[in-house]
């Protein structure tokens, strides 16, 4: 590997944990499911996370119910995203001369799209699959009733 001239290597992970808390601590983002870049949705899950557990902390006195709510309305969409990331992970980080041919002969001839066919069908499928809760209703019902 030393006095190879061709050698190529590259490492794409992601963050796959059973729970997403534990006690008074919970993860949110990056730190509880990097969904990895071949997916191109981590700021998006990172905010969809940030905004769901402020909602259920808001909605629940005790923090480990708030978290348990957190992680089922978004471990789905998450588990969702994670698995786009799966396919097309040849074009963008090749794993042999002949996909990196491939690649470079597919871009050179502009014939590469992000965007098109079944597999971009599938991804807004998925990045559109997650029907936020509506804090504000319920957070204005909080306050009345305290307030």
């Amino acid at each position: 590997m030393r006095h190879s001239e061709d050698l190529y290597f590259d490492t794409v992970s992601q963050i796959h944990m059973p729970h997403w808390s534990s006690g008074r601590v919970v993860l949110v983002g990056d730190a509880a499911y990097a969904p990895s870049f071949l997916s191109g949705q981590g700021t998006s899950l990172a905010l969809v996370g940030a905004f769901v557990l402020a909602g259920e902390l808001a909605n629940h006195s005790n923090p480990a119910d708030a978290f348990a709510s957190y992680e089922q309305i978004v471990r789905p969409f998450v588990e969702a995203n994670q698995a786009l990331a799966s396919s097309g992970g040849s074009i963008l980080l090749p794993r042999s001369q002949e996909e990196l041919d491939r690649r470079n002969r597919a871009l050179a001839a502009a014939e590469f799209s992000a965007d098109s066919g079944e597999h971009a069908a599938k991804r807004r499928e998925v990045h559109s699959s997650l029907r936020l809760p509506n804090y504000n209703a319920s957070l204005s019902m909080h306050t009345q009733h305290h307030g």
